[in-house]
């Protein structure tokens, strides 16, 4: 029985392989999995660019906003009276 399952068409299944890479269309091909990942990872894991900063050294930032430390039951009483009416669920279910 096992051996039915590995032979399609009186022929041996293929083993699934990643095929032969190179970094240049007419560099040799290399075969071994520790090159070609090496090939692999310089292709789609580039160097981080660095970033240009001058930009940035006179900006003036806004004031940040302050916020209270407790919520009380009547700020979640006004939040709610204000959210519209009629709306559909959101992911959570919760109803209007």
């Amino acid at each position: 029985m096992v051996k039915w399952v590995c032979i399609v068409d009186g022929k041996p299944k293929a083993l699934l392989q990643f095929p032969p890479i190179s970094r240049l269309e007419k560099e040799t091909l290399h075969y071994n999995n520790k090159e070609k990942a090496a090939i692999l990872a310089e292709y789609f894991f580039l160097l981080p660019v660095e970033a240009d900063l001058n930009n940035i050294l006179e900006y003036i930032y806004p004031e940040p906003r302050t916020a209270k430390e407790k919520v009380e039951e009547e700020d979640i009483i006004a939040a709610l009276k204000g959210l519209a009416l009629n709306k559909a669920l959101g992911l959570k279910k919760i109803i209007n």
